[in-house]
């Protein structure tokens, strides 16, 4: 049984075909650069070899992608695709669980568009597609704000008047789900014990970075809020602030847009260092004594203890650490430095198998296990779609005191 994956962004199409039964990928590929400045030069990498390609929308570059597949022997006939899954950003507090798509579902992620103008878009757009083109295949949402529908209301609620709850929508929703539930059930398997007895705290560190909470297999709390800005610092996003800095802008004279741009496409370790919103740069001229990239690396270690130190006491004790991402999977320093304020819990790194970058880097004496587990979305949305299909991909839903909101 074929299954093929999409995640589409704004300018981007990311897709990975596999074979359900297996997991194997039998070909993956990525588009980047459709459309904008970009119009006619698109960036194709297939099975990680790069080649230009002219596709000046998300549309060519879906009907690029299935040419592809045939003429790369990944299928016989489009026929052969059983099912597709779409990664979606934000499914509100409309969707919880993986969920096959409809019409009606069509519909409803077009009225919650504006939770995610640059991502929720591009994926109808290319859903809509699909549906059209693969008539035969079943076609599945899965949400990255899905897991994060377990969160009990005294972590999702701000503390702001309740109408702006109930009116609009305002809560922290949290981005990354896909991946925070893949890697805190691939850590129980790795650690041989059931994810519902487990604590575990998952560090998606890249440059978009959140952290969770999962408490017994479900989301408790996680870092990022009403929009992926809330947090840690990013690669180019602020992370969390005092809000009223932005009115004090306003005040100043900065438009609305301009604040937005700073926020999120100049701050992050690009804005505190001066140099890069690659943490591979920042991270090495911290080292070689650059007061602006140790500043920026500083930063975001101390951010990071902060919220994992939280999340311990939240849970009211941890099991075990898990990174990932680029910079979770990457940094030993990283993941030295920020473990070492967790030495008096018990929690000892292994400094041989950190430095490797291996699954298991703390010591065997250690209260508290830490892992390193790549990032995998892509097969954890397979996975979700084969169970739905199979009848085995309900999951848990949040059950709370507040209704609905009217947004």
């Amino acid at each position: 049984m074929k299954i093929l994956v999409i995640n589409a962004g704004s300018s981007s199409l990311k897709f990975q075909l596999f074979e359900g039964d297996s997991e194997d990928v039998i070909l993956r590929g990525h588009y980047d650069g459709i459309g904008s400045v970009c119009r006619g030069s698109c960036l194709r990498k297939i099975n990680g070899e790069k080649e230009s390609c002219s596709t000046g929308s998300l549309e060519q570059a879906v009907f690029d992608m299935l040419r592809l597949l045939e003429e790369r022997s990944a299928i016989n006939s489009l026929a052969d695709i059983r099912a597709v899954g779409h990664r979606v950003v934000h499914g509100g507090e409309n969707y919880s669980s993986v969920t096959e798509i409809s019409t009606t579902v069509i519909d409803a992620l077009k009225g919650i568009s504006h939770l995610a103008p640059l991502h929720n878009p591009a994926s109808v757009s290319c859903i809509e597609v699909l549906v059209k083109t693969l008539p035969r295949a079943r076609q599945f949402a899965v949400f990255d704000t899905a897991f994060h529908q377990t969160m009990p209301e005294e972590c999702f609620l701000y503390g702001l008047p309740m109408e702006m709850y109930r009116k609009h929508g305002i809560r922290k929703y949290g981005f990354h789900g896909t991946s925070h539930k893949y890697l805190s059930r691939q850590a129980a398997k790795i650690l041989g014990k059931p994810i519902e007895t487990t604590r575990i705290i998952t560090c998606h560190l890249g440059n978009g970075q959140s952290i969770c909470a999962v408490r017994h297999g479900k989301s408790l709390d996680t870092s990022m809020g009403f929009t992926p800005l809330e947090g840690l610092p990013m690669g180019t996003r602020s992370g969390s602030f005092d809000p009223e800095v932005v009115l004090f802008l306003l005040g100043r004279g900065y438009t609305k847009e301009r604040i937005s741009e700073i926020i999120n496409k100049e701050s992050g370790l690009l804005g505190l260092s001066g140099l890069s919103s690659d943490h591979r740069v920042v991270e090495e001229r911290a080292m070689g004594g650059d007061l602006n990239a140790l500043r920026a690396n500083n930063l975001l270690m101390k951010r990071i203890v902060s919220v994992i130190g939280s999340y311990m006491a939240e849970m009211r004790g941890v099991d075990a650490v898990v990174f990932s991402g680029g910079i979770g999977e990457h940094s030993s320093l990283l993941r030295k430095e920020v473990l070492s304020h967790f030495e008096y819990l018990g929690l000892r790194v292994d400094e041989q198998a950190n430095e490797s970058h291996r699954t298991i880097i703390s010591e065997k004496s250690s209260r508290v296990a830490v892992l390193v587990v790549p990032a995998n979305e892509e097969l954890q949305i397979c996975r979700e779609v084969r169970m739905a299909m199979t009848g085995r991909g309900a999951e848990d839903r949040r059950t709370g005191s507040i209704p609905s909101p009217t947004f």
